[in-house]
């Protein structure tokens, strides 16, 4: 058997080496289009059945339309170039931003009313093209209403939205210029195209960190300052990541290479990437918000694949879109 790289279930996985042998550890193995999961995987824990056996369900609108309710709103972007969307994860609010020059920072808020839920405008702002939004979760910043923004010229702001009750305009409290990092000039590459905030698990980086993603490199931030990043490192052909919420700086990468992890605490730029099921362009990546060692991916042949990190191979494959997956969730 060709050597192939495989994750060890330990919290820290920075010290994954070769194996002779494939190492399962409970991961998943689809088999003639099944899984049979009670004679191969008899230690699988029985809520994990559970949801892999939905997963390789055939998908089926017809099962969800009772369930289904759909609104849509009109942003009045003059520029028409809408190019990032985010939800608040505990406060019912949405970000919409576009790359047009002004007024295009567009903040709604879920509210119900008479038993009815509506999406009411609450504040528009200029934030000159703006390409990726990520709001900072609760209790990072003195203001429950901060949101990093990314921008087309390698500037990433942090700004403190008003609440309701608040008529001030909205406040910048920090500015983060890669372009200045990286001692480059401004180009159609130096746009902000990804950043999220870290997870309280991630004990490498101070609490207030973020993750951003310019011309193909990779930077983590210390927002108390601004004047460097605390980690720059270039990767060919990345497209986009997405940071673990459970484990401590391990990133999951999609781009030209299909899917791969990488860990920020080490200084080798080598990445893990499976070897099986990985031969296409991968378009997002979502780590599970529920299993630390889940990972699902989009490719390029309209597929999705969800993989158990301790294995070499997804362990489930979902058919169906006729077109290119532009996220997942």
């Amino acid at each position: 058997m060709e050597p192939v790289l495989a994750l060890r279930p330990a919290d820290d996985i920075s010290g994954y080496r070769q194996q002779a042998q494939l190492e399962r550890h409970n991961a998943l193995r689809r088999r003639d289009r099944e899984v049979n999961l009670t004679k191969r995987l008899p230690k699988i824990n029985k809520k994990d059945e559970a949801w892999i056996r939905e997963l390789v369900k055939p998908p089926s609108l017809d099962d969800l339309r009772p369930q289904l309710a759909t609104e849509q709103w009109q942003v009045p972007d003059p520029s028409c170039h809408l190019t990032c969307i985010s939800s608040h994860q505990c406060l019912p609010l949405v970000a919409v931003g576009s790359g047009g020059h002004e007024k295009n920072l567009f903040i709604y808020e879920m509210t119900t009313s008479r038993g009815a839920t509506q999406i009411c405008h609450r504040q528009t702002v200029s934030l000159p093209h703006i390409y990726s939004l990520s709001w900072a979760p609760l209790g990072r910043f003195s203001s429950n209403t901060v949101i990093a923004s990314g921008h087309r010229n390698g500037v990433v702001h942090l700004v403190s939205l008003p609440d309701s009750a608040n008529p001030f305009p909205a406040r910048i409290l920090r500015k983060y210029s890669h372009i200045e990092s990286l001692r480059a000039s401004v180009g159609p590459s130096s746009r902000i195209s990804h950043l999220e905030f870290t997870s309280a698990v991630w004990a490498c980086v101070p609490d207030s960190s973020l993750v951003t993603l310019c011309d193909e490199s990779l930077y983590l931030w210390d927002l108390s300052r601004n004047d460097r990043p605390l980690m720059s490192q270039k990767i060919a052909t990345v497209n986009g990541f997405h940071a673990s919420p459970f484990r401590d700086g391990i990133v999951a990468l999609h781009g030209a290479f299909g899917i791969a992890l990488h860990d920020v605490r080490t200084k080798s730029r080598g990445l893990l990437r499976p070897k099986v099921a990985n031969h296409s362009e991968s378009t997002a990546v979502k780590w599970s918000p529920y299993n630390s060692n889940w990972v699902a991916s989009a490719h390029e042949d309209s597929r999705i694949r969800v993989w158990d990190i301790r294995a070499a191979q997804p362990f489930a494959e979902l058919c169906g879109h006729s077109d290119i997956i532009n996220t997942v969730s």
